[in-house]
């Protein structure tokens, strides 16, 4: 089934997804007071940013329509879930704790990339626009 690129869908969807996610990771979202203090961090993310990531400053939507395409490939997880198509929150220190003030919104492969390989700065000028004109030539396929 396609990934949708409609965007009032996305934050449907996403509203949805998030409840969910903060029931599955309660514990590791210990940084975040609560349940809608968490909902409300990540809504206000997705809208700031513009469904972009923080990283490579890639919509999440055309990531969708990448995968959709089948020009980029997601990872399968347990439970027959796929990683890619979902934003996933990266802490900037990955030695800090899931907070807002350490916590992003970032795409699967900026988030598996980083990891905690890269520092935050070196990934934010570097690594992320450098991924970003990738993710452009990918999507120039598309037209």
């Amino acid at each position: 089934m396609p990934y949708t690129t409609d965007p009032g869908e996305f934050i449907r969807e996403q509203e949805r997804r998030v409840i969910k996610y903060y029931s599955t990771n309660k514990s590791k979202l210990s940084g975040f007071q609560g349940r809608q203090d968490f909902i409300d961090w990540y809504l206000h993310e997705i809208h700031f940013n513009e469904n972009k990531c923080h990283y490579c400053k890639t919509s999440i939507l055309d990531i969708r329509k990448l995968l959709n395409a089948g020009l980029i490939a997601g990872r399968l997880v347990k439970g027959g879930g796929l990683r890619g198509p979902n934003f996933e929150i990266d802490r900037m220190n990955p030695n800090g704790i899931y907070e807002w003030r350490n916590c992003v919104l970032s795409c699967y492969y900026c988030n598996n990339d980083k990891s905690n390989t890269f520092d935050y700065e070196t990934y934010i000028d570097i690594i992320g626009p450098a991924k970003r004109h990738a993710w452009q030539l990918l999507l120039n396929r598309l037209t």
